[in-house]
């Protein structure tokens, strides 16, 4: 029997290249490839330094996210949520943590954040450290503390709070500011606030977070809290397919300056906090929904096709300068 050979012009046919399996395998390479040079990342940059710009503090608490909806049947392993609680494990991984966020890699969606740069980090807020308070400036140590606390609620509601994430509220994070820094707040709201897109939930895991909180301070009667932060969010993938955490990991990147104004020298209705500035930087999401200021996971738009950036340190290390160029268009 005379040897099989394959025409060069019908190489489609080979029986290898036919193979369901190795077809599969090819696609997902391909796609991978693609996407390994086109990280979605967008730059936000948001200034305030009017006279009148947010909001006057709010007597009632605020409601934490509840991170309990129920998964998909197709993730049958994912632990059902509690009301009013975080179902996700302790965070217990202490091996040393990638520098950049994987696209092709196992995800367990009951712990999505491990072989990421936020495995290690701390749930929720407590991500935040925040040193033991002490005298700046004009300001008491029992001052510094009480304005520590006020960025560290705001912080919460911004990035935590169920009616913020979902809802799409801003009364709860406009009413922590002084009276006439409301107008600017609420204006500018969408800006400031991290806002789920519509049709897309987080796993009943809570969010990681890693960042500091440092006080200096400012102009006569300022005490300034400056705030450099990074939240890595774990959305629920449903039926879409999921080659790695970045398909439904985004990190949000956050630089922000607060400032406290007391003292006779401001007017009452200035007195309290103030929002003087803020830059943010978002990894892996969904270009189309961050220009309308909502965050949706990076799998909700597979056909992207933006121009190619290189990851910087700054987009997982808020010790990093926060990175300047985006490319969803920005």
């Amino acid at each position: 029997m005379g040897r099989q050979t394959v025409d060069e012009h019908g190489i489609e046919n080979h029986p290898d290249l036919m193979d369901p399996d190795w077809q599969r395998h090819a696609e997902k390479e391909a796609w991978i490839g693609l996407r390994r040079s086109r990280r979605r990342a967008r730059l936000r940059k948001r200034v305030t330094i009017s006279a009148a710009v947010l909001v006057g503090l709010a007597a009632a608490g605020c409601a934490f996210y509840a991170w309990g909806r129920a998964t998909s049947e197709q993730y049958p392993g994912t632990p059902a949520a509690v009301a009013g609680g975080s179902t996700s494990p302790a965070v217990t991984t202490t091996t040393t943590a990638p520098t950049d966020l994987p696209l092709d890699a196992h995800v367990d969606l009951s712990r999505p954040f491990d072989d990421t740069p936020a495995q290690n980090w701390a749930e929720g807020i407590a991500g935040l450290t925040i040193p033991p308070a002490k005298a700046v400036g004009s300001f008491s140590a029992q001052q510094v503390g009480h304005a520590e606390d006020e960025v560290k609620q705001a912080i919460t509601v911004a990035q935590f709070d169920q009616d913020t994430l979902e809802g799409h509220k801003s009364a709860g994070y406009v009413g922590l500011f002084a009276p006439d820094a409301k107008a600017d707040i609420q204006a500018h709201a969408q800006d400031y606030l991290t806002f789920l897109a519509d049709g897309y939930h987080l796993l009943p895991v809570a969010p990681r977070m890693t960042g500091t909180m440092t006080a200096r301070p400012g102009k006569s009667g300022e005490l300034v809290l400056h705030v450099a932060y990074v939240v890595a969010y774990a959305f629920e993938p449903g039926t879409h397919v999921i080659y790695g955490p970045a398909d439904l990991e985004p990190f949000v990147r956050v630089d922000a300056d607060y400032t406290v104004r007391s003292g006779a020298h401001w007017d009452p209705s200035s007195r309290g906090l103030w929002l003087d500035q803020m830059n943010s930087y978002f990894t892996s999401i969904a270009c189309t929904a961050s220009k309308a200021n909502r965050l949706a996971p990076a799998f909700s738009e597979p056909d992207f096709a933006g121009p190619s950036l290189t990851a910087e340190p700054g987009q997982f290390d808020p010790k990093k300068p926060i990175p300047t160029k985006g490319n969803c268009g920005d």
